[in-house]
């Protein structure tokens, strides 16, 4: 169950991973980019923190094995990505 939604959470992160560079990319190099980027990098920064936090919580809770681990980072790599790319997204709007 944890490989299927692991891999599923993988692809998500891959497509925001690819929305994000394109946007760097494509825009990244003016003013309105930098200032879209800079916002969204505060936004994955507390992103990471929260996730870890919540990671560290619950193993502390009730301890993890190795693939809970590998599930839960997982799942924190595709939270910080998909808020790095809403972020983008919901930005590029307002701008």
């Amino acid at each position: 169950m944890f490989t299927l939604i692991g891999i599923i959470l993988s692809f998500i992160g891959l497509a925001a991973v690819i929305f994000s560079a394109y946007f760097i990319k494509k825009e990244g190099g003016d003013e309105r980019g930098d200032k879209i980027l800079g916002m969204a990098g505060i936004v994955v920064y507390f992103s990471f923190l929260l996730g870890y936090l919540v990671i560290f919580m619950i193993n502390t809770i009730v301890p993890l094995n190795g693939e809970q681990y590998t599930f839960a980072f997982t799942c924190l790599f595709a939270f910080v990505v998909v808020s790095y790319a809403m972020t983008i997204i919901s930005l590029k709007r307002r701008y």
